[in-house]
């Protein structure tokens, strides 16, 4: 199988360093894995993994058991060294390394029809921009299924809203498992930072914050754009 050649994304030799993994949790694009035992490769959209394949001598492995089969080779190898070669990707060329590996089995998903990809309308800019003139925010991002579709401020959008899905969907579970409601918002507080997301209408807000953020007044803002958005329903 051949993927695109895409553009060198440069080569990381000890995938465990953290700066390597925050390298890899927004690469788009094909990572080519050279072990002392084998080589394959993985697809990631923003540190979403798409598709795996991993050869070694005990065979080829495709999707979610090579996934597995690379967990275990690692887990059991004392000084297993791995070395990542970046190959990152445009759109176009992203969608033809799916559309090879979901060929050859490789997905760990199935993907998603282009036909059922579609975005809600926007939110309200000139509420947003009421929202990021409150003290201490940085930047807003309205994100839909994982991409930013609508942003004010000064920050990597594409990353927010793709961890900002993940952050999602882990508030989610959470409010599930435990039968409090719904999730109405979801608060990550740092030492330096504080992020909120909430559900607007058909999309999801995401405010990124300074440390000392008044909190009130941001969830009051938040409050009232989606009391706005269920008056307009």
């Amino acid at each position: 199988m051949k993927l695109p050649a895409g553009t060198d994304g440069g080569v990381i030799t000890n995938p465990q360093e953290e700066g390597a993994v925050q390298q890899l949790m927004t690469f788009h694009g094909a990572v080519e894995i050279d072990t002392q035992l084998g080589h394959g490769f993985i697809v990631t959209d923003h540190g979403t993994l798409i598709a795996v394949y991993f050869k070694d001598m005990s065979g080829s492995f495709k999707g979610k058991e090579a996934l597995e089969h690379l967990g275990s080779v690692q887990s059991d190898e004392a000084g297993y060294n791995q070395t990542f070669t970046l190959r990152a990707y445009n759109e176009d060329e992203f969608h033809d390394a799916v559309a090879v590996c979901e060929e050859e089995g490789l997905l760990l998903a199935e993907p998603k029809k282009a036909q059922d990809t579609h975005f809600p309308p926007l939110l309200d800019e000139t509420q947003l921009k009421k929202i990021l003139t409150l003290p201490g925010v940085i930047a807003i991002s309205g994100f839909f299924e994982g991409f930013s579709v609508q942003s004010l401020g000064d920050a990597d959008f594409e990353h927010v809203a793709a961890l900002g899905e993940d952050l999602l969907r882990a508030g989610i579970k959470i409010t599930k498992e435990m039968e409090i409601g719904n999730l109405d918002q979801l608060i990550l507080e740092t030492a330096t930072n504080k992020i909120i997301i909430a559900p607007c209408g058909d999309l999801f807000l995401c405010v990124f914050t300074q440390k000392d953020a008044q909190l009130g007044l941001l969830r009051l803002a938040i409050k009232n754009l989606q009391s706005d958005l269920q008056k307009g329903a």
